[in-house]
């Protein structure tokens, strides 16, 4: 019988290469099983809803503006909000409907999002920021050939005046005469050139992007125009008389510093006399307190010398 001898060195070399390939096939079972329970656990994480945000208007507020912004139907709500420059998000307590109520001044310049759970499974929406419009006042220009003096806008008859509103104000205008809107004027300017066009006008108008936040400057326009061909005679008396104030809320002082008495007789801007009075030298008073706002003429006479002042009711 023959008798092999194998050396001990040979036998450790191959037991170990066995054991180092039992342990890496351990590993990587062991490994594979990991991915595994990683993978599906990853899966069973993931809800089967995604929640947003929407709004039927926009997420950019007009002035004073109120609107809702919602996400999809789920089984329960809670809102979120954070502060533009801010890090923490808060709860918003009580919200927990499927919409939200948010307005201009109060909510502009927070993101939004909300926690929504379907089945068991929660998700939380992409955050929304809420920003609003700011508008410059309105503004009017003036231009053409015209004399602005005691608050009025003094035209002569030959020459016109033109008012123009600034932007962003190009929609829904209206401009106004004696607080009623005229007819077809609707664009931005209003040329005016006749005597019968001597009025208070006014103007109101919105931005293209907030066109339901109409607006006016704030102030009226006074315009006289007359025929300025006065003679010497009627621009002497003329300075003498001074009325205050002007405009006026009721009382009208008369100042009569000319050495004569006059005769004023009043008229509406449709030329309808609403009264005459005699007028001595020295100061004397009308009442003003029963008569509608808008523009008055004062017409003087006084031996056949004839001169007009306007009177600003409001």
């Amino acid at each position: 019988m023959e008798v092999f001898f194998v050396p001990i060195s040979l036998l450790r070399t191959k037991h170990k290469k066995i054991v180092l390939l039992n342990i890496k096939n351990l590993f990587m079972r062991l490994t594979c099983v990991f991915l595994g329970f990683f993978y599906f656990s990853f899966i069973s994480a993931q809800c089967d809803h995604s929640p947003t945000i929407e709004t039927e208007g926009n997420f950019i507020l007009c002035p004073s503006e109120v609107t809702q912004i919602f996400t999809q139907e789920y089984d329960s709500y809670q809102w979120y909000k954070k502060s533009f420059s801010g890090t923490n998000w808060e709860i918003i307590p009580g919200e927990t409907s499927q919409f939200l109520d948010i307005s201009q001044g109060i909510d502009d310049l927070y993101y939004f999002n909300v926690a929504t759970t379907l089945n068991g499974c929660s998700e939380t929406s992409p955050e929304v920021l809420i920003d609003s419009w700011v508008f410059s006042p309105m503004v009017v220009e003036s231009s053409g050939n015209y004399i602005f003096e005691d608050d009025l806008f003094n035209v002569c008859l030959g020459d016109s005046i033109t008012f123009t509103i600034g932007m962003p104000y190009n929609t829904n205008i209206q401009w106004y005469k004696d607080g009623i809107p005229i007819p077809g004027e609707n664009g931005p300017s209003i040329t005016l050139t006749d005597i019968e066009e001597s009025g208070v006008y006014f103007v109101e108008g919105a931005p293209a992007e907030c066109p339901e936040y109409i607006v006016n400057p704030g102030v009226e326009l006074p315009v006289l125009i007359s025929d300025c061909n006065l003679n010497t005679i009627d621009i002497s008396y003329n300075s003498k008389i001074n009325l205050y104030p002007n405009p006026i809320y009721d009382k009208l002082v008369i100042h009569n510093k000319a050495d004569k008495s006059l005769i004023i007789e009043l008229y509406n801007v449709n030329g309808k006399s609403i009264l005459k009075k005699f007028i001595n030298k020295g100061l004397s008073e009308l009442d003003f307190s029963r008569l509608a706002k808008g523009m008055y003429f004062a017409k003087f006479n006084t031996m056949g010398t004839e001169f007009t002042k306007i009177i600003i009711k409001k």
